[in-house]
């Protein structure tokens, strides 16, 4: 891999740092030397990068990435900053095991990837033409075989949070890792929105929603304030939940 590349994932992460300041304080803060976090829905690497100088070289970061293209790009980089503990995982995490569709959305030309791709059923969408088989898993199912107890996930699966964690119910319940997750009404619309915020409460956890700097109580979320696209300077689409 050429040092360009290197450069650019570096500018990822430096752009990642000045947009999404909330989100990186709070993993700052949240992860210790010599953790295991998961990065579920790595793309690019602009939050693994930073995910991987938080656990140090004691630590563990697994990626998991669908996208073949994506994939391929993620073991490249690894390779090329001999990443030792990182792992990266061809395969979407999901409420069951088997295969099934990631659907490739096709509103930007010129780009071979998208971080718009998901398993959320899209069959019929125009803007969803191709499509790529993918593997699943579930996040209980990982941890049991690999033996895993993960501290931090990291979760952006454009619409399918809400089976991650159904998929993940028993570690949840059981080792309550933190969790950064991607959460918008535009993608899955505003009651599974609710319905992913009441399953995670329902296992015990308490959400904040980010906005900039402060860590807003999930119980003065509403979407006309945080999740309003004709306001996008108070538009907020990550949470925490712990």
């Amino acid at each position: 891999m050429k040092i360009i590349e290197q450069i650019k994932l570096l500018h990822r992460v430096y752009k990642y740092s000045k947009s999404d300041v909330g989100e990186f304080a709070y993993l700052k803060n949240s992860i210790k030397k010599g953790e295991i976090v998961f990065d579920i829905g790595a793309h690019k690497a602009g939050y693994l990068y930073y995910l991987l100088k938080q656990v140090g070289k004691q630590g563990k970061v697994v990626g998991f990435e669908p996208q073949t293209i994506l994939y391929t790009y993620l073991q490249k980089i690894k390779k090329r900053f001999n990443w030792k503990q990182v792992t990266i995982e061809h395969l979407a995490l999901s409420n069951s095991s088997g295969q099934t569709n990631l659907y490739l959305p096709t509103d930007v030309p010129g780009k071979l990837t998208s971080p718009g791709a998901t398993i959320v059923e899209h069959e019929q969408d125009e803007n969803f033409r191709s499509s790529e088989k993918v593997n699943l898993s579930t996040l209980d199912e990982y941890c049991l075989q690999y033996q895993l107890i993960p501290s931090l996930l990291k979760v952006d699966v454009e619409g399918n949070e809400l089976n991650v964690f159904k998929g993940g119910a028993a570690l949840l319940k059981k080792h309550r890792p933190k969790i950064l997750v991607e959460i918008e009404a535009r993608h899955i619309g505003q009651a599974q929105v609710l319905e992913t915020i009441h399953f995670l409460e329902s296992l015990g956890y308490h959400g904040k929603v980010i906005k900039g700097r402060e860590y807003i109580p999930t119980d003065q979320f509403t979407f006309e304030k945080f999740q309003n696209l004709s306001n996008k300077k108070d538009y907020c689409n990550n949470f925490i939940f712990e």
